[in-house]
């Protein structure tokens, strides 16, 4: 039996041509009109009618970035970002690790030592003292840098003798034996994939417990930049019409032999679950201090961060990735990175079906570089959240050089397309704050603003956590407004955020999220149906 649902007395903003009606009818998982006192038109007698009361509705927001996978796995471990002291974090270790048998592995993530009242240098041994001999692995709140202890490192068999990395830094003391510091996934990856995984059961308990938290969120779809084992367990979920968001999958450089060999091409997948493309790194972050720069970072000797994959070697892979009609989204933060990775885009294939090339953050860039970003017709995937998280490391490591960081207005007024994310679970998934934060450049309360002349509207914000995803992944046609023939995506909040005093943004509330037609949450003081 097919659904029908009118929503009426509501501010609906549909992104297309500034078009603002107060009606929308839902056919099943379909929109079928939209304009003004529908509720009144005699074709639409038999649909269930829902006045908001003026409420505002938007399409459904689509994080562009987000390792939704990995976030999910988050909730079963232990959280550090916001802790204070490193006492507190080592006493909040301590205390997770505490029930864990003694061959469990204690894994955490968010831990920021420039984030700490008193930055303090960390090292195995203070995480031996408090582990009880179970082997640790802790992510920076960037995940470029992970903090282990003695018994991880032993059965990673890394020790005094293990060779130095191209693309990554096992961190030495005086003396060369490693001090459980491991800079980029070349140095961490070999104890990360000695983490014993959990059960399938647990991974589908925190799985559905990172659905709620999007739905709460208004998410409706997400830019997924997980590993292979997502993509199998996404694809499984798929199959049965049970993912619960609508996701585009980037698959890591190193799963592409695979791709290649199953010919698994750009668009392959279900209407909740395609690929997307490839995620290649070109450098680190900068909380870690391994963004590559043409300066060096200061304060340092001569540090300029780390290039993770040479531009040889990313030409070789985005023509791999052409072979099957793939865009590549990379990774690059400092200006260096983002010079290369313009080159390689430069001499790349030429693609087809709407695909398009993303830079992934994009937040040091050379003034200079940034026409070549128009003319490449290069998506910028960026994360407003990160501004005003890295204002001070920003000040720290670059300096002066910030100016040139997170130039949202610049980018707008040059008509770049830009695509906004959370890097979930690095931030948090929450596109209403990312909003907030691409229009305030600052924190919540804070009179801190980052280079305010870079702010944008929220109106243009808006735009870019809904169509610009849309577009970013090739489905401006289907996706990303709300529009006659497109999928009922979309969201409910407490107030009209483009007519809002920006030091109110941050307060909005998502009252409803409905996905594919289906109310996915719905506060309590909000009637819609069930």
């Amino acid at each position: 039996m097919k659904i029908r649902n009118l929503i009426y007395n509501a501010r609906i903003y549909t992104q297309a041509d500034n078009l603002v009606v107060n009606s929308i009818a839902l056919y099943d998982n379909k929109i079928v009109a939209l304009g003004n006192n529908l509720e009144y038109d005699p074709d639409f007698k038999s649909y269930s009618k829902f006045n908001l009361k003026g409420r505002t509705v938007i399409p459904g927001l689509v994080d562009a970035h987000t390792h939704f996978y990995y976030l999910a796995m988050t909730l079963g471990h232990v959280n550090l970002d916001g802790v204070e002291t490193l006492e507190s974090a080592l006493d909040k270790i301590g205390r997770f690790a505490k029930p864990l048998g003694k061959n469990d592995w204690v894994v955490g993530d968010g831990f920021s030592p420039d984030r700490l009242k008193k930055r303090q240098d960390i090292d195995r041994y203070i995480l031996d003292k408090v582990c009880g001999g179970r082997p640790v692995f802790i992510f920076s709140k960037d995940q470029h840098t992970a903090w282990v202890n003695s018994r991880a490192l032993a059965l990673a068999g890394i020790d005094k003798n293990s060779s130095a990395l191209e693309g990554g830094e096992i961190v030495r003391d005086g003396d060369g034996i490693p001090t459980g510091v491991l800079r980029e996934n070349q140095a961490y990856l070999p104890v990360y994939r000695r983490i014993t995984r959990p059960s399938k059961s647990e991974r589908d308990r925190r799985y559905k417990m990172a659905l709620a938290l999007a739905y709460e969120k208004g998410v409706t779809g997400v830019h997924s930049f997980d590993g292979p084992e997502a993509f199998e367990y996404f694809s499984a979920l798929a199959e049965k019409n049970r993912l619960g968001l609508r996701i585009n999958y980037y698959a890591p450089a190193d799963h592409l032999p695979q791709l290649v060999k199953n010919k698994t091409y750009y668009g392959t997948g279900t209407d909740f679950f395609r690929l997307a493309g490839v995620k290649i790194f070109a450098d680190g972050s900068l909380g870690s201090q391994s963004a590559y720069c043409f300066n060096k970072y200061r304060g340092s000797k001569d540090n300029y961060g780390i290039e993770t994959t040479t531009v040889q070697e990313m030409r070789l892979l985005i023509k791999e990735a052409a072979r099957l009609g793939l865009p590549c989204a990379i990774h690059a933060i400092g200006d260096r990175a983002i010079a290369h990775v313009l080159d390689v885009f430069q001499a790349a294939p030429k693609l087809d079906f709407g695909a398009r090339h993303r830079i992934e953050h994009l937040q040091m860039i050379r003034r200079k570089d940034v026409s070549r970003v128009k003319n490449l017709n290069i998506i910028a995937s960026m994360q407003p959240s990160h501004c005003p998280s890295d204002i001070k490391l920003v000040d720290r490591y670059w300096g002066k050089r910030g100016a040139n960081a997170y130039i949202f207005r610049t980018l707008m007024d040059r008509k770049i397309d830009i695509a906004f994310g959370s890097d979930a679970p690095i931030e948090s998934l929450d596109p209403v704050a990312g909003i907030a934060a691409a229009v305030t450049r600052a924190r919540p309360k804070s009179r801190e603003v980052f280079y305010p002349e870079q702010r944008l509207s929220a109106a243009e914000a808006l735009y870019c956590f809904t169509v610009g995803p849309a577009v970013a992944a090739g489905q401006s046609h289907c996706r990303g407004y709300l529009l006659p023939g497109y999928p009922s995506d979309l969201v409910v909040i407490d107030r009209d955020i483009t007519r809002l005093a920006s030091t109110r943004l941050y307060d909005t509330k998502v009252l409803a999220t409905v996905i594919d037609g289906q109310v996915r949450y719905c506060h309590p003081s909000l009637k819609l149906w069930q």
